[in-house]
């Protein structure tokens, strides 16, 4: 799991190493760290630092050694590696169609976003639509790839599946 944190240390010399090694002592691995020393409030500089680590146990064990050593997280979010796909669809397709399909991607688990573009003609009901959806999960994309194959046969569309993922 990736974790992204921001921390605020004592403003003398290795605050930021004493910070960094709790992660690396619990198997974790730093991906980016970013030290604005230049920026100093109440005696502390702020660093944010992207790590992965293997589980809640471990993630645990990291905070509890900052609190230990007088680190302060001031802020924590998890970082979601996510997939992309994109499909192109074309045909004859009411609004009610569009809104099924994204409904039924969307009632899909693991699913981060969906982004619907289209364009139609005045004189026919024909639309071109591009579908791009990023999920959690790789496998996810397989899933909804036969969920649009379905969905293509059925409702009488083409569908064209992107290079992506």
């Amino acid at each position: 799991m990736r974790v992204n944190v921001d921390l605020r240390l004592k403003d003398v010399p290795g605050q930021l190493i004493r910070a960094l090694e709790p992660i690396s002592m619990n198997e974790g691995n730093i991906v980016g760290v970013v030290h604005n020393h230049d920026l100093v409030t109440g005696g502390r500089i702020s660093v944010n630092v992207t790590f992965e680590h293997k589980d809640q146990k471990t993630l645990d064990a990291i905070f509890s050694a900052w609190r230990e050593r007088g680190v302060e997280v001031v802020k924590m979010g998890e970082i979601f590696r996510t997939f992309a796909a994109e499909y192109l669809i074309a045909g004859d397709l009411p609004h009610s169609a569009l809104r099924k399909i994204t409904e039924g991607i969307e009632s899909m688990e693991g699913v981060e976003t969906i982004d619907l573009q289209y364009s139609l003609s005045t004189s026919t009901s024909n639309k071109t639509v591009l579908l791009l959806v990023n999920v959690r999960n790789k496998a996810k994309v397989n899933e909804i790839d036969e969920y649009l194959k379905t969905r293509s046969e059925s409702d009488d569309f083409l569908l064209i599946r992107g290079t992506g993922v």
